[in-house]
């Protein structure tokens, strides 16, 4: 097999492999992973359950696919607004962006970790090979540097522990995925960025 052919086998195979974590993704949290047989995330995927079994040994190794996925696209858009170029309120725009674009692709993340917590707790995502705690501490230190910076630069003002405004951040956009699934995302981009910078501490 030449080099290009198997360039264009591993990208074939990529391709499946994702669609079927996105499938799963939309299935799990539409019936639960419990109430979910393979046969029916495969023909979401347009696939033959044989092929899900290619991909992943079992449907519990399909489950850490999706959310490997879930965490590490979010932890993404998370780190890469804090590293980025710029003020700390150029970063909670692109960070806004970014939460905005995960929860149109990803939203229905959300709807599978709670019904695994309910089932199981943080207990259940550990035997998963996922320590929730260090997970969510990761995440907590990427938007609690945007704060910092902001309040170094003097857009919020200083003297506050940087981790309230971080909760209160999660605490929206948990509370807007769970409750309004996408509907919110229908709202005026700009009236969610101000709704953001408000919550965070930033003097308009």
């Amino acid at each position: 097999m030449s080099p290009r052919s198997k360039k264009l086998s591993a990208e074939m195979r990529a391709q499946s492999r994702a669609a079927l974590v996105d499938a799963a993704r939309k299935l799990f949290a539409r019936q639960g992973y419990f109430n979910c047989p393979i046969a029916e995330v495969a023909a979401e995927a347009g696939m033959s359950p044989g092929n899900v079994y290619w991909h992943f040994a079992s449907k519990e190794d399909l489950l850490k696919a999706v959310l490997a996925d879930g965490f590490d696209s979010l932890g993404q858009v998370l780190a890469g607004a804090a590293a980025g170029p710029g003020s700390a309120v150029e970063k909670v725009n692109l960070l806004v962006e970014g939460v905005m674009q995960y929860a149109r692709q990803r939203g229905d993340f959300n709807k599978i970790m709670l019904s695994l917590l309910g089932h199981g707790g943080d207990a259940l995502f550990l035997q998963l090979g996922f320590a929730m705690p260090q997970i969510g501490l990761g995440y907590t230190r990427s938007v609690a540097a945007i704060v910092a910076q902001g309040q170094t630069e003097g857009s919020i003002p200083a003297g506050s522990d940087a981790i309230i405004p971080t909760m209160f951040f999660f605490g929206l956009f948990n509370g807007l995925n769970l409750t309004y699934d996408r509907q919110w995302l229908d709202l005026p981009p700009g009236d969610i960025h101000a709704a953001v910078r408000r919550l965070l501490g930033f003097v308009p």
